[in-house]
């Protein structure tokens, strides 16, 4: 049978998965992690955009069209930072809230926040079947 991805993330929800799964992510389990970016700052400098992080030494300028609107029209952005290997990549997740309303909307961000990291991780791993996501997380 094929599985989609977002038939991936629902067996992990279907089958309380979730948890065990962030753990595995924490634990670098087959050399791939990714977590958000916390401290991120999203600065506008003339007219480009940069994300800025102290935590992990980034001032970077975003190039992504989709960001760059999102940030124009004030939107929630969250920033996350994988590992694959010794391969690092910056990734955006652009929310349907305004920045200025992040607080009202925090436990449907914080939910968005962890299905981008599993999903992500279901992607990056290529987790396509629910014996894989077993293996991953060695159940």
């Amino acid at each position: 049978m094929q599985y989609t991805p977002s038939d991936i993330l629902n067996y992990v929800y279907e089958k309380e998965l979730d948890t065990q799964f962030l753990l595995a992510m924490a634990n670098h389990v087959q050399d791939f992690s990714i977590g958000e970016i916390t401290d991120k700052k999203i600065e506008k400098r003339g007219e480009d955009f940069y994300l800025i992080s102290e935590a992990y030494h980034l001032d970077i300028k975003i190039t992504d069209d989709e960001v760059m609107t999102a940030a124009i029209n004030g939107l929630y952005i969250s920033a996350f930072i994988s590992r694959k290997d010794d391969n690092y990549r910056v990734h955006f997740l652009v929310h349907q809230y305004p920045d200025q309303m992040k607080a009202r909307f925090e436990e449907k961000i914080t939910k968005d926040v962890v299905d981008y990291m599993i999903y992500g991780t279901i992607m990056a791993l290529r987790l396509d079947t629910p014996e894989k996501v077993n293996a991953y997380l060695g159940i």
